[in-house]
């Protein structure tokens, strides 16, 4: 796994996150000098427009504010989290038809425009959440930075599409309260939750299942496009297999079939299967690699019911459920 962490930490980002932070805490010069010593980058580069940067050295970068001005900096810099920096994503994010479509947007392509992060979309009986954590590592202080920042981008943009029901949704950080706590939560409009399980953004199923104000197909189609071009730039184009593997684990608990899949990817179901043939892989198989993956991940988690479990797999009831487990790992849920 180091690989992928070190291959991860050069992939390249744009340069204007370095850009809004430094116009935000480098206001004289001798104030951008002390932020950039020791970083390795140029001050020029950064201005420049397109200018593009390695994971690495943002992370070096939001170290280095966080080591000066403390933990709480993102609750003042309020352009580390604004939407017009992601603006393909705010627009995908606004304009998919539902909540639990927008839910799934950002869980797929966020980490897009953030490479330093992973995310991943869980769904049980109750709520849709996001969970995120670091794709590389970093010190313990600089990722509790990026959470909040992270964080706040999130409620940005996610109250927009909730409207009156962000107040039913819930930020969870997996470490205890910090001193800034008061303020913290000055900042944020839904519920916020300290020494949870993981860092994630919960949201009641009952409102996952709201149609978005804001959707438009056709607008929406264009900006997953541009988002998909912009992922294929970052992280190179994947393959089939891992293609439909996320498309599946949005859509639970509904269950993906191969004609869905296939209109998705704009092919007919005879090119899909020829693709999935070229990969030495199955539709079924890998349908049912998600089941289990997502099946193993929530029993290890131990934090539903055997029918929540069901329920959030899309099977009809928890005796079907028990059956695939036994096939699975040779013996039924507990």
């Amino acid at each position: 796994m180091a690989g992928a962490s070190d291959e991860r930490a050069r992939t390249p980002v744009s340069a204007g996150y370095a850009r809004a932070l430094l116009k935000h805490y480098a206001r004289s010069d001798e104030e951008r000098a002390a932020l950039l010593a020791g970083l390795g980058l140029d001050a020029t580069l950064v201005d420049r427009p397109g200018a593009e940067m390695t994971v690495e050295t943002l992370i070096a970068t939001l170290t280095a504010i966080t080591s000066r001005y403390g933990e709480d900096w993102p609750l003042a810099a309020t352009t580390v989290w604004s939407n017009p920096l992601q603006g393909a994503l705010d627009v995908a994010t606004r304009t998919a038809p539902t909540i639990a479509a927008a839910l799934a947007v950002a869980a797929d392509h966020g980490p897009t425009f953030a490479p330093f992060i992973r995310a991943r979309l869980r769904a049980s009986g109750r709520t849709t959440r996001i969970e995120i954590e670091p794709a590389l590592h970093m010190e313990k202080a600089a990722w509790r930075t990026i959470a909040l920042a992270v964080a706040l981008n999130v409620q940005v943009r996610f109250g927009e599409v909730l409207e009156d029901g962000l107040e039913q949704a819930t930020m969870e950080f997996p470490w205890g309260a910090p001193s800034y706590e008061e303020r913290l939560r000055a900042r944020f409009i839904c519920r916020v939750k300290f020494g949870a399980r993981a860092f994630a953004f919960d949201v009641p199923r009952a409102l996952c299942e709201r149609p978005s104000p804001f959707a438009d197909p056709a607008l929406h189609e264009k900006a997953i496009a541009s988002l998909e071009e912009a992922r294929q730039r970052v992280f190179g184009a994947p393959s089939i297999v891992e293609t439909v593997r996320r498309m599946a684990e949005a859509a639970l608990p509904h269950r993906l079939s191969e004609a869905e899949a296939a209109r998705s990817l704009h092919c007919s179901r005879r090119t899909l299967q020829r693709r999935f043939a070229g990969a030495s892989a199955g539709y079924r198989e890998t349908l049912d690699g998600v089941l289990r993956d997502r099946a193993r991940k929530m029993l290890e988690a131990r934090s539903l019911s055997r029918d929540d479990m069901a329920a959030a797999l899309g099977y009809t009831d928890s005796t079907s459920f028990s059956r695939a487990c036994r096939r699975w790992f040779g013996s039924p849920p507990p």
